[in-house]
């Protein structure tokens, strides 16, 4: 069961609004960089039906690059605001080891996770009685968060913070090993969204599922976190060519993993207002 959030959201115009996504834009640091996030809401609406381009574009105003990179970097930008702190447990999961699956009752009691606001603002996405602003926030939201739970480590362990307390070396360079899946191997290789986006490339229309449904986004967690488990942590704190060359390889898979998954969601919850 999906719950609202007990928090009261800002009311300002959608002007204000707008600028204030403009202010925030380009100063502050983003979780799968900046591209990453922009490159899964460009290959995302690349993918979306023609009726359903036309429902999103009415809240949207524009989707084009530009405000896809807006939108879907959006949720790492607010969080650092008084008005949007509570939205931090919002860009993960956390399953104990040992554990194999989510349990929702277990590690997301309160909701506020990765995994059920996905779902939550799936719903409010489709909500045809939602204001142009929530709306375009459900989207911003939904692009980012489908990005965060394909990076394994935001569903990964409390302990070590997902991968935050485990220090490695990369290049010669101390940091760790969330930051280093989060924009680090990224940035080591692309420069731009274009760039990341040709590398992609276009989606295949035929690997996208046609039935949506909530519960996908359970095994989406359970998906990164073995993920987290099998294949993330590296055998030696100085990161090697082969551990480097695999993780790049998976991080595109995920990262075009992430728009086929949120083309899905757009697709099949805006459907309904046909």
């Amino acid at each position: 069961m999906l719950i609202e959030s007990t928090t009261t959201l800002p009311r300002v115009s959608l002007p204000v609004f707008i600028a204030l996504v403009f202010l925030i834009y380009s100063t502050l640091a983003f979780s799968w960089g900046h591209n990453g996030h922009s490159a899964v809401g460009v290959l995302a609406v690349e993918q979306l039906r023609p009726e359903v381009r036309k429902q999103l574009l009415q809240f949207m105003g524009s989707l084009d690059d530009e405000a896809m990179a807006k939108a879907c970097n959006w949720p790492d930008e607010v969080r650092e605001t008084k008005e949007w702190e509570w939205t931090y447990p919002l860009h993960y999961i956390n399953i104990p080891r040992g554990d194999f699956q989510y349990l929702q009752s277990r590690d997301c009691p309160d909701q506020l996770c990765a995994t059920e606001a996905i779902k939550r603002y799936a719903t409010e996405l489709g909500d045809v009685e939602a204001s142009t602003e929530k709306r375009w926030q459900a989207f911003a939201w939904l692009c980012h968060l489908t990005g965060d739970l394909h990076q394994p480590l935001h569903a990964g362990f409390a302990d070590d913070r997902g991968g935050n307390n485990y220090e490695v070396v990369f290049r010669d360079k101390q940091t760790n090993l969330h930051s280093l899946w989060d924009s680090k191997l990224i940035e080591s290789r692309i420069n731009s969204v274009p760039e990341l986006i040709q590398l992609l490339g276009a989606v295949p229309e035929s690997n996208v599922i046609e039935f949506w449904s909530p519960v996908l986004v359970n095994n989406w967690t359970n998906e990164s976190h073995e993920l987290a488990k099998q294949q993330v942590y590296p055998a030696s704190i100085p990161i090697d060519e082969a551990y480097e060359a695999a993780s790049w390889k998976l991080i595109q898979k995920r990262l075009n993993l992430s728009a086929i998954r949120l083309a899905l969601i757009i697709n099949s919850t805006l459907k309904k207002e046909q």
